[in-house]
């Protein structure tokens, strides 16, 4: 699909085409692709009541000009900001003819999930979100601060490799040391170590993300012996995080919460248009009744490292202070979707986003 300035979106689908209930799958990383999870949503949605709709995000996977294949092409997205990536989503639900779906992702795809709905609410059908990150300033602080993780001899550890680079950074340009708990300078001389192509700060940045949120020790990676077939996606992870993050907290900030408060009307009255049509991928004949909210559910990980479940709990008061319907569960598992207890937390969401389709159907 292209979406205008020389930039293209790749996407699959899959599922029920003529009748099943749309579904927008967000990835995480910023800078993951949709292919990172091996047809793991086939294990939440039955192909033949959903039409799922995976996109490779503008610069990620398959889509054009990516990073992933070449690392220069960082320059395409100077610019890029979470607005224009939920507009991309605009263009192609437009596109395929799709009135409302459903939304579902987890860790960066319900920073962006969350975004989209607040900008579209009129569009969604409800959202399952999954490992919250909400781009605050005590959220970038909890991964890129070092005494965040006093106590924990493991990760300071990892975190002591990860500041390798940008302590030579400042160095070799003749600056000051870094302060280990300045974290906005540590993500800055790493987004110009990025845009430069340093492979050691790429695969440091790619591999601090990955050994914090692995709960296997057997699975934990080295940040000295670069693996050639994933670090093309490293390089495009570490320049996509580290931009968009900065740009979310420091140039333009998200303030997603503050915007739950301000956006509550457009979401409660999200069906108040007895024209909108609520069926099908191609827009279906059943209306929904007008009184009814945008539903939220959420899946949180307890013992997620990268994303810790206070920043969830905050979400869910945010919603709950604007009265918009919120279904949160917490529970005994980490980051990943394939986390068992989170996996089994997303299925039964997915059960209950169905339940609530049938009756809003019914009531129609």
């Amino acid at each position: 699909l292209d979406v205008g300035g020389g930039i293209s979106l790749w996407y699959r689908t899959w599922g029920n085409r003529e009748s099943g209930i749309p579904v927008l799958f967000v990835h995480g990383g910023p800078g993951n692709s949709a292919a990172d999870y091996r047809n793991m949503n086939a294990r939440f949605f039955d192909a033949n009541q959903y039409f799922v709709i995976e996109p490779d995000q503008r610069g990620t996977g398959r889509s054009q000009p990516s990073v992933w294949d070449d690392i220069s092409n960082v320059r395409h997205y100077d610019d890029l900001t979470i607005g224009t990536m939920s507009r991309d989503f605009e263009l192609l639900r437009l596109d395929l003819g799709i009135d409302r779906w459903l939304v579902f992702g987890g860790s960066w795809g319900s920073t962006l999930g969350l975004d989209y709905t607040l900008r579209y609410p009129q569009r969604c059908l409800g959202a399952i979100l999954r490992g919250i990150f909400l781009d605050a300033r005590s959220e970038f602080d909890a991964i890129y601060r070092r005494s965040s993780f006093n106590g924990n001899d493991r990760l300071l550890s990892e975190f002591d490799a990860f500041l390798e680079p940008a302590r030579r950074e400042a160095r070799t340009s003749g600056e000051d040391d870094v302060d280990p708990d300045d974290s906005e300078r540590i993500v800055r001389l790493y987004e110009r170590l990025v845009r430069k192509g340093d492979r050691d700060a790429i695969w440091r940045w790619y591999i601090f993300e990955m050994n914090i949120m692995e709960e296997d020790p057997a699975e934990r990676r080295k940040y000295d012996v670069i693996e050639e077939e994933d670090f093309m996606e490293a390089g495009s992870v570490a320049f996509f995080e580290s931009r968009l993050f900065l740009h979310g907290l420091f140039e333009e900030p998200m303030n997603l919460l503050g915007r739950v408060g301000t956006s509550s009307h457009r979401i409660k009255t999200a069906f108040a248009d007895s024209g909108a049509e609520i069926g099908s991928a191609g827009g279906g004949d059943v209306t929904p009744d007008s009184s009814a909210s945008l539903h939220y559910w959420i899946c949180q990980g307890k013992r997620d490292e990268i994303c810790p479940m206070r920043y969830a709990e905050e979400l869910v008061g945010a919603l709950e202070e604007a009265s918009i319907p919120i279904e949160a569960h917490f529970v005994d598992g980490g980051h990943k979707a394939s986390s068992p207890a989170v996996a089994k937390c997303l299925e039964e969401r997915v059960k209950d986003f169905a339940k609530y389709f049938d009756r809003r159907i019914e009531s129609s």
